[in-house]
């Protein structure tokens, strides 16, 4: 049987798959592990996406002279959704930006119209930042608004939506920024880990001297910085050590949240100095060779 991913010819060595749903079981967790998905699959011709599978996974491999697989990554359907998203949102702006009773009132019915397939985008496709309540702000601003209230709201409404739109589109385009310059991006964060280091070390003496407020702050910035890290993941190539030190991390972060929980702050101070800082110190190489 020939391979093709993305009309290239691949090699490949059967490891006891006979049917044809066991060789694309095996070559979609192979591509998964790159962070690739299958969009496109066909056997001698036939589109097997479009097929139920029942229809076609039994069959021998032997019966199929040619598979073809089209794939692309996750990422790379990431940024293609965000800039759907700052596209719909430069039209709003545009309508917005128009004084009552002028500009397409059609256009901005057909805005509206698609409100919530991009509600649903934001979320399935996060660009906001944690904690943010711009999305909340945005759908009770222009939920079941039509074209023609929108046109009737008065200057200082108008306003306020038009900020929150151009306050969308600039999250929305440095998201698209950062995942598309994943690297650079990243390099920034890893200057940013080091300062985070060395507040790590001190919130323990912070919290038990009774200044809680830069304690909180410290860790603050940590969570945000930590969050902008895995947020760039997708974007960079796979990395077996790299993705093996961020797993160690999860039971380390489940405890400090539990201390948070029950304010333990010696707890707290001791897991972010002896626990998180050092795998920490660990990590922060592997992010500086993101290329």
């Amino acid at each position: 049987m020939r391979l093709t991913i993305n009309q290239e010819d691949v090699s490949y060595s059967l490891e006891g798959e006979r049917t044809l749903g066991e060789v694309v079981h095996g070559i979609r967790s192979w591509l998964a592990a790159s962070g690739f998905v299958i969009t496109g699959l066909s056997a001698d011709g036939r589109d097997l996406l479009q097929a139920s599978p029942g229809s076609w996974d039994a069959h021998g491999v032997e019966s199929v002279g040619a598979l073809a697989v089209e794939t692309t990554h996750t990422g790379a359907m990431r940024i293609a959704h965000w800039r759907a998203v700052e596209t719909w949102l430069s039209l709003l702006a545009g309508q917005m930006g128009s004084a009552p009773g002028e500009g397409g009132a059609d256009a901005l019915a057909d805005l509206l119209d698609s409100l919530p397939q991009m509600v649903e985008g934001f979320a399935a496709n996060p660009f906001l930042p944690p904690g943010s309540d711009a999305a909340g702000r945005f759908v009770s601003m222009f939920g079941g608004a039509t074209a023609s209230t929108v046109r009737a709201w008065p200057a200082d409404t108008r306003r306020e939506a038009a900020a929150l739109v151009a306050g969308l589109l600039t999250l929305v385009r440095a998201r698209i920024e950062d995942a598309s310059h994943p690297q650079e991006a990243l390099a920034r964060c890893a200057e940013g880990l080091k300062g985070s280091l060395a507040e790590l070390k001190e919130v323990s003496v912070l919290l038990q001297t009774g200044r809680d407020r830069p304690a909180m702050e410290a860790v603050i910035r940590f969570a945000d910085l930590a969050q902008s890290i895995l947020d760039l993941l997708p974007f960079l190539p796979p990395d077996p050590e790299r993705s093996r030190l961020f797993s160690a991390l999860t039971p380390v972060l489940r405890d400090i949240v539990a201390a948070f929980t029950s304010k333990d702050s010696v707890l707290i101070g001791d897991l972010l100095e002896y626990e998180l800082a050092p795998r920490l110190e660990k990590l922060a190489p592997f992010l500086g060779r993101a290329s």
